[in-house]
Order: C-alpha cells, then structure tokens, then sequence
C-alpha cells in the first residue's frame, strides 16, 4: 500500500506533495494550486496587520470603506 500525506491547505490526501517551509514548518500542498493560494493568504494576512503593534496588543482589522 501507497502511503499517502495530507494537504495543510485543503486536506486532500496525496501520495506525491509539494513542500514548502514557512516559519520553521515544513508544509506539504497536494498541487500547485493549494501552495500558492496558501502562500497568496499568508502574504495578505501580513500585508494587513498592523506594524505598530506591541506585545500583548489586540489586533484590530477594520473593513474597508465603499463609496457612497
């Protein structure tokens, strides 16, 4: 029997991965689709947290504003 590894993005089961680390984690993405959609997330998450924040600070996101 095949071993199989799970995706950390979607969950799928697969028997060849791609792996990636990211802060000292080595991930495995079952395709390529699942690795750049993870790594597109990351990127934004940081994009849009605060670069002021202190220890212990709450990180508060505000919607953006739409146009009247």
């Amino acid at each position: 029997m095949v071993d199989t590894i799970k995706c950390d993005h979607c969950g799928a089961e697969a028997r060849f991965v791609y792996t990636k680390e990211f802060d000292g984690k080595m991930m495995n993405f079952c395709c390529k689709g699942c690795l750049g959609v993870y790594e597109m997330m990351r990127e934004e998450t940081l994009q849009n947290q605060p670069q002021d924040k202190k220890p212990g600070e709450k990180r508060v996101f505000k919607k953006p504003e739409t146009p009247a």
